[in-house]
């Protein structure tokens, strides 16, 4: 049986829970979103496959930089961001949404460079503007440039104060992203058992000289301690979303 099993999971057919070690025929798990209907484990899901999931069906038309932004014109849609105009419910909105099967969603020049743009363009046309933040942190093989980039996503942020801003931290948000324009939004939200923070933990003990606690830069213990605004479900996240832009 468990050849059969090896077999299935190397076609796609049936997938197994990261979590709970639960195999669960693909498309179910498809169909429930992603969501482990045994332990409710969110898996982590692609850019475009968060779009789907999130906007209304044919409403998302991605935005590229002009060429003035970068010489590289097309480059954006094989980088960790993906960003773009959408409606939810018929509320329009700009939505970036970041991808850690990319380079582990790190942040480089082309990454800052389009976060910058999206935060522009959700000013110039006056909407609302929705991050989805999945990060392992700063692109260090860019080396300063890299780092530049938390400071110039800070600066655009600050820029664009008057655009209402969401940010859903995903699993796992952490460095650079979780420590510039993602935590500036208005609103922060997390997907259930989102690992948040900025350096690992085994750097923040081998730092502090001290021994820190296996949840503390999980999504519920930051939410206890005041980071967040809510954690919210994937069933239920298009819903909440729809409701907030509507007061925007």
């Amino acid at each position: 049986m468990r050849e059969v099993l090896d077999v299935a999971k190397k076609d796609g057919r049936w997938t197994e829970c990261p979590s709970c070690s639960e195999i669960i025929i693909t498309q179910k798990l498809k169909e429930n979103l992603w969501v482990c209907h045994h332990c409710e484990y969110h898996f982590r899901l692609s850019a475009r496959q968060r779009i789907d999931i999130v906007c209304d069906q044919g409403s998302f038309n991605e935005i590229s930089q002009s060429e003035a932004d970068s010489e590289e014109k097309g480059q954006i849609a094989e980088e960790a961001i993906c960003g773009g105009e959408a409606t939810i419910d018929g509320c329009k909105f700009i939505l970036g949404v970041m991808d850690f099967s990319h380079k582990g969603g790190t942040m480089g020049v082309m990454v800052g460079q389009h976060v910058i743009h999206l935060m522009n363009t959700a000013s110039l046309e006056g909407i609302p503007l929705v991050f989805f933040c999945a990060s392992g942190g700063v692109r260090i093989q860019e080396g300063i440039w890299g780092l530049f980039q938390m400071l110039r996503t800070t600066h655009a942020r600050n820029q664009t104060r008057h655009v209402p801003m969401i940010t859903v931290f995903t699993d796992p948000t952490t460095g650079g992203v979780s420590a510039s324009f993602s935590a500036l939004a208005d609103v922060l939200f997390a997907e259930p058992g989102s690992r948040i923070g900025f350096a690992g933990p085994r750097v923040i003990e081998a730092t502090l000289q001290c021994t820190l606690p296996s949840d503390f830069q999980n999504a519920e213990k930051l939410l206890s301690n005041g980071l967040l605004d809510r954690i919210v479900h994937r069933h239920e996240l298009r819903d909440t979303l729809s409701l907030l832009l509507r007061w925007f």
